[in-house]
């Protein structure tokens, strides 16, 4: 196995100027163990040799030792049950557990001369740090706490530890006088910096194609920032940003032998995605030959926009199904006659209350079929389904026209696009949403939806069918709920996952990655997960609903925990205490860097904190002036988690991360400041859709609406889709 030694060498030459910078052995104490704790965080590393255990005796590594005799590295391996006898170091040292754990117990000199044990052993496990010196103690005794298996630490010293006169002692205190040396006569090469490039393997356009066409397992991911994306990308492109692949991957890619294909447009995420995407045990990972460039140079379509694919299958319905739509000024005009109308909302109910159609309700695209009947009882109300352009509006209305509702159905027409574009008035604020459902009317609801996702081929399951699909590991089964968020937390299966059927159908790429997966749906009604599965079918996916099931089966309760990997261990700092260093710090001491939202940095952070993309942390380092330590903070600091070790390996400098982000900085009270005061990133991290407000520029609503018109022809040109109209 490849070690990836890059990281012992970050660490080399970060702790090399800590040492130039620290004042006293407490500094280089404290911001050391920082530093050593990024290096715990990652296993893979540690070169093979340096980490064999001796049946017969403990093993001492060296990893490093400073041409200036400042300090070592070591790696500390025990076999089963090993022990030291008590000894001392006479340096300054730092212990850092990297696999196993081990046991540590301290003594101190009674004035007689004799050892005591200074208080009850400790354990110390992966990741956890302590220290040792003459000034803070100095003596103890450490064993392997496991004694059926290897233990491996590191161990950093302020001194060449090998060849630094010691001893070892009995409990009555007398010393024996030792030099450790070393276990190795060879030093791991942390300065061959030729591999630490090494291309990943590519994988071409025909070979994607072919896999499209062939409808076999594959995830394609954009990890570009979504403005880029949006610009151009394949058809089934998946936007997973590098900046945030630890808080998504694992939700969206649950299999980890799925096959992976990562581009960019040659800004190089694309490697440092794929390394990452192995380091976290995906194993079939290849980079697009060419990047983007070289799908387009082979002959591949790109799309822009967001949701492009769902957005492409909603043009393709309406093209063969020449699905019923009013325009923008027919329908006002039926509202302002008092005309027997209702004008049915089928985006989320956070969108609508921006900005809706004057009297519409929130009826988000997949309740649509079931609610109707409550919401419309007369067959003769004329039914409008609109949304903020056009895919929703589109496969609401014939969502009912599928279904059979006796009543007049039509789309807004270019949805609230349209109707700004008509110069009319929405709504803002409003909070108009469905209501229950009686039996009878769920059970003709029912009825209707089984009938329409038999017709589109979605196939049946049982709850055992899903034990059996998820012990596959040779294909990747989603399991999705496709009810609303609040009946989701009430109760759900376990191992669901929230995603409402008429966002799923929307934005499928972000929920359903992968083209070919196994895409299970599940609801309590019957109508909703058919209704979903029906066009899901029709996009070319193998869907399947879970029939039998009953509330008892509804198990979980609240929101889904989203599986991620570890993150590493770090040193925190409370608000209050990071408000008081702040104060009490000459400027540019203390910088403090925002890895949230561009558009939540722009909205509140802290004074004087910078806006960063994780992703282009290295490159906005050289906007921000140096300082003695950092901060790193985002709305809760689950991402600057993830990347504390990042910027320390970057700067050699001491990294905090603010316990609970500046969520918790703001519920103390403390003070915000808004606007665009300090970016040291550009703000690509979202891209502005034309379709959100009523102040994007007439050119730019209507070019939207254009490039949806002319999505059918980019299909027939990228004859990958496989979509079915029924």
């Amino acid at each position: 196995m490849t070690s990836n030694l890059a990281r012992l060498r970050h660490f080399v030459t970060g702790f090399g100027a800590l040492l130039d910078d620290a004042r006293s052995e407490s500094d280089i104490l404290r911001h050391g163990a920082d530093l050593l704790r990024a290096l715990l965080a990652d296993d893979d590393w540690l070169p093979p040799d340096y980490a064999v255990a001796d049946p017969a005796r403990y093993c001492q590594y060296l990893l490093h030792a400073d041409t200036g005799g400042r300090f070592s590295v070591v790696s500390f391996v025990w076999g089963p049950g090993q022990q030291t006898p008590i000894h001392d170091h006479t340096v300054w040292g730092l212990i850092g557990v990297l696999r196993g754990a081990e046991l540590s117990q301290p003594y101190t000199r009674a004035p007689d001369g004799t050892l005591r044990e200074a208080g009850a052993a400790h354990r110390l496990e992966r990741g956890d740090v302590e220290a040792v010196s003459p000034s803070v103690g100095d003596i103890h005794f450490v064993r392997n706490a496991y004694d059926d298996r290897d233990s491996i630490s590191i161990h950093v010293y302020g001194a060449n530890i090998g060849g630094v006169r010691r001893s070892t002692y009995d409990l009555a205190g007398h010393p024996k006088r030792f030099v450790s040396g070393y276990s190795n006569t060879t030093l791991p090469n942390i300065w061959n910096i030729t591999t630490d490039h090494a291309p990943v393997r590519t994988r071409s356009y025909a070979s994607i194609r072919s896999a499209l066409v062939a409808r076999h397992e594959i995830a394609i991911l954009d990890v570009r920032e979504e403005d880029p994306h949006a610009k151009a990308h394949p058809l089934f492109a998946s936007n997973l940003p590098l900046s945030r692949l630890e808080l998504d991957v694992h939700t969206r890619l649950p299999r980890l032998t799925v096959p992976i294909v990562v581009f960019d447009y040659g800004e190089g995420l694309a490697q440092r995605a794929a390394r990452k995407l192995v380091e976290l045990g995906y194993t079939d990972v290849a980079t697009l030959e060419g990047g983007l460039r070289g799908w387009e140079q082979a002959g591949g379509e790109l799309f822009r926009d967001v949701n492009s694919a769902s957005k492409a299958f909603g043009e393709l319905v309406e093209a063969q199904r020449h699905t019923p739509s009013l325009p923008a000024e027919a329908v006002k005009d039926l509202i302002d006659r008092g005309e027997n109308v209702v004008v049915l909302d089928a985006r989320r109910f956070d969108e609508y209350a921006t900005m809706n159609i004057p009297t519409g309700i929130s009826v988000p695209g997949a309740e649509l079929v079931l609610r109707v009947g409550a919401l419309a009882p007369d067959p003769s109300t004329r039914v409008i389904v609109n949304c903020a352009g056009r895919t929703r509006s589109i496969i609401g209305a014939q969502s009912l026209v599928n279904a059979g509702i006796p009543n007049p159905v039509a789309a807004l027409r270019n949805g609230t696009i349209g109707w700004t574009l008509a110069g009319q008035t929405l709504e803002r604020g409003s909070a108009r949403r469905f209501g229950p459902v009686e039996t009878a009317t769920r059970d003709t609801a029912a009825a209707a939806a089984r009938t329409v996702a038999n017709r589109a081929g979605v196939r049946r399951a049982s709850a055992a069918d899903l034990k059996t699909w998820f012990a596959d590991d040779a294909r990747t089964t989603y399991l999705l709920d496709v009810r609303t968020p609040e009946e989701f937390e009430a109760g759900h299966l376990p191992e669901a996952q929230s995603a409402p059927g008429g966002q799923l159908v929307q934005e499928t790429e972000v929920v359903v990655p992968v083209r070919g997966a196994r895409v299970v749906l599940v609801d309590d009604d019957g109508v909703r997960a058919n209704m979903t599965g029906s066009w899901l079918a029709q996009m070319n996916h193998d869907v399947y609903v879970i029939d039998g099931l009953d509330a008892r089966d509804f198990s979980e309760t609240g929101p889904r925990a989203a599986p991620r990997p570890p993150a590493p261990p770090v040193r925190e700092v409370l608000p209050a205490e990071l408000s008081r260093l702040l104060d009490a710090s000459p400027p540019g001491d203390i910088a403090v860097l925002d890895l949230t939202t561009s558009a939540r940095y722009v909205s509140a952070h802290i004074p004087g904190a910078w806006f960063v993309l994780r992703a282009d942390l290295e490159h906005a380092l050289a906007t921000i002036p140096p300082a003695r330590c950092y901060v790193l903070t985002c709305a809760s600091s689950t991402l600057a988690r993830y990347a504390a070790p990042e910027l320390a390996a970057l700067t050699g400098k001491p990294v905090d991360v603010l316990a609970g982000g500046t969520s918790a900085w703001a519920a103390q009270g403390l003070p915000l400041e808004s606007g665009e005061t300090r970016l040291a990133s550009p703000r690509i991290d979202r891209y502005r859709r034309p379709y959100e407000g009523t102040d994007n520029p007439r050119e730019a609503m209507q070019g939207y609406l254009d490039w949806e018109y002319g999505l059918v022809a980019q299909l027939e040109r990228d004859g990958t889709h496989g979509f079915r109209v029924i």
